[in-house]
């Protein structure tokens, strides 16, 4: 049987551009862009009383970015690579295990530091003699504990409590740096920024935050209130099957696969292609690909449907004013192609822009705010204010895995429509 050609030329494989996509824009040609619905004005200038260059920073569960900032708030240079405690397992579970033995622990917390110490090595190539730097970081809970040498152990067993979800404050290679609070053990201080960069506790629009990354974390919410989850995507949407093809071209695959009703609802490919997939250009689409990205979506979607329940709204997606999509993956996703795949509800996708890494723009958001209340070196005065600020105090965490409607939806997520 002759099988069809696929083409996708109107749409090139964007997201395999660099070996790590954090969303910077950088090979669109821009800083960072939400079209009508900036997070935040670009080069908007640094206060500053002395020599001190920002630097912000995302430690995340599979890579690390940070940036240099000139004192009118462009970035100066940036610096990315993947997080090196992934041989010890893709996803937080896998190496909260691993950090059970002392000297996994001790190497994961020394490879994490060193990476980020190359980073800034990096950086003082672009400072004046008399320059120096002070870092703001967000990351995951997990990430955080490792970087700082907690016991991880409680944040993999019931209650999964977490006992350090303070601000911190650490030196990393010299270079004083602050550490976002968290919310939870499976809600980090990287959300925390995203919730600061969208200006979720500050605006009375309704924000659904979405960061897809290897943890699927989401908040729904505004000033008055709001609410978060977590769910384990797993790696298929930063390209854990299809090794270097990320998580936003797959949904643009799949879309395309079933507006040509090659690929059905349930994610089966039609005969011809069923038993060694489609190639379409470079890609070749197959079963178990399919499934790996089913899989994400069913939790991912399961929980921004139960985040609407708790808020009351049921299936009134017009009640939410505005979808901001999170991170490398949320840039170059399509909303429409979220819809073809059901990874967004329809009525969401006018509403929806590319965020890009929030993480990194909340930490920047901060770090004007501190120097311009010159509160850098006085942090240990300013944290008991940040929870408020941030938008912590306050935020309801749901737990996804005890909600008794979770299963139900997470398989009925799972179809392609």
């Amino acid at each position: 049987m002759m099988q069809r050609e696929i083409s996708l030329s109107e749409h090139p494989f964007r997201g395999t551009k660099c070996q790590v996509c954090t969303g910077c824009g950088r090979c669109a040609g821009m800083y960072s862009v939400v079209s009508d619905q900036r997070l935040w004005q670009e080069k908007q200038p640094i206060p500053h009383t002395g020599q001190e260059r920002l630097v912000t920073a995302d430690l995340g569960t599979t890579t690390i970015a940070m940036q240099l900032y000139n004192w009118d708030g462009g970035v100066e240079t940036d610096f990315a690579c993947v997080n090196p405690q992934i041989r010890f397992g893709a996803d937080v579970l896998s190496r909260i295990r691993a950090a059970q033995d002392p000297s996994a622990a001790e190497q994961m917390c020394r490879e994490v530091r060193e990476k980020l110490e190359s980073g800034l090595r990096a950086f003082r190539m672009h400072l004046a003699p008399e320059e120096t730097m002070r870092m703001v970081l967000a990351g995951n809970t997990t990430m955080i504990y490792l970087l700082l040498g907690y016991d991880p152990a409680e944040l993999g067993r019931a209650p999964f409590a977490a006992g350090h979800l303070e601000t911190e404050e650490t030196q990393i290679g010299g270079v004083p740096c602050l550490i976002f609070p968290g919310l939870s053990a499976f809600v980090g201080g990287d959300i925390a920024a995203g919730m600061y960069a969208c200006g979720m506790a500050e605006k009375s629009e309704l924000t659904l935050l979405i960061d897809l990354g290897t943890n699927g974390e989401m908040v729904l919410g505004n000033r008055d209130r709001r609410i978060a989850c977590s769910t384990a995507a797993g790696p298929a949407f930063e390209g854990g099957v299809n090794r270097g093809v990320w998580g936003s071209d797959m949904i643009h695959l799949l879309a395309r696969l079933r507006q040509e009703q090659i690929l059905d609802e349930t994610g089966l490919l039609s005969d011809e292609y069923f038993e060694n997939g489609i190639l379409i250009e470079s890609v070749r689409v197959t079963q178990e690909s399919i499934r790996a990205i089913q899989l994400a979506k069913g939790a991912i979607g399961a929980g921004i449907r139960i985040l609407m329940r708790a808020y009351g709204l049921g299936e009134n997606w017009q009640a939410v004013d505005r979808v901001i999509l999170a991170g490398g993956f949320g840039y170059y996703l399509r909303p429409e192609d979220a819809a073809v795949t059901g990874l967004l509800p329809p009525a969401l996708v006018s509403k929806t822009a590319a965020g890009g890494n929030t993480a990194l723009a909340g930490a920047l958001r901060l770090g004007r705010r501190l120097w311009a209340q010159d509160a850098f070196g006085n942090a240990q005065d300013y944290r008991k204010e940040l929870p408020d600020i941030l938008g912590i105090s306050g935020t309801e965490i749901l737990n996804l895995a005890k909600h008794p409607d979770f299963q139900e939806l997470y398989i009925e997520n799972m179809n392609l429509q």
